[in-house]
């Protein structure tokens, strides 16, 4: 079977997968991510079984399983995970799509470069979204904890946390930054409790 509305059948995506004391992390969610693109985009089911792909065995640290797969082929990587520091954000507008996760991540990566801040905190149709490697959580000043209901990928991380209550989703427009006191990244590697983490007076408009 070919794939759907004439995508190459070399067009590739990603997925990123936690590891960490001998044990993966959300790996249904994981499943269920790729098994839309795969309808989506080439009309049929997964190509391969992600729990029989997976490495085993690969020790106590946290390692970033890094699965690289298309239409026929699939790789793994695995490799140690350091968080990422950030300091600033800067409010970028852009009509950029990332509804999956490819593996193409050029207009993000220009995007932060020419930000000239840590990294970019992504606003569309005047909606804050995401920034370049993570949905994000905003915390009030009652310590409540909000993700905006528009998000450019909806990452594991995030539907983990909708879906056990712990995060409530919410339109939140650059305005509304001045409710709230923090910015928290979240995605498949980062938790909450990891707090990487933005001021909010650190939000360049």
């Amino acid at each position: 079977m070919s794939p759907k509305h004439n995508i190459p059948t070399d067009v590739k995506f990603l997925e990123t997968i936690k590891y960490s004391n001998g044990q993966y992390f959300n790996v249904p969610l994981h499943e269920e991510r790729i098994s839309r693109t795969f309808l989506k985009y080439f009309g049929r089911d997964t190509s391969f079984a992600l729990p029989e792909i997976l490495p085993r065995d690969l020790g106590p640290a946290l390692i970033r399983v890094r699965l690289v797969y298309s239409f026929e082929t699939w790789q793994i990587t695995a490799v140690p995970y350091t968080f990422p520091l950030i300091n600033n954000l800067k409010l970028v507008a852009s009509d950029l799509y990332y509804g999956e996760k490819f593996l193409d991540r050029s207009v993000l990566k220009e995007l932060k470069v020419h930000s000239l801040a840590d990294d970019i905190l992504i606003v569309q149709k005047g909606e804050i979204t995401d920034t370049s490697i993570a949905n994000v959580v905003f915390r009030d000043r009652e310590g409540r904890l909000f993700t905006p209901r528009n998000c450019l990928l909806a990452g594991v991380k995030r539907s983990h946390y909708l879906k056990s209550g712990r995060i409530e989703p919410r339109a939140i427009k650059p305005g509304d930054l001045t409710n709230f006191d923090k910015l928290y990244y979240i995605n498949a590697m980062i938790d909450l409790k990891d707090n990487i983490s933005v001021l909010i007076n650190n939000i360049i408009l």
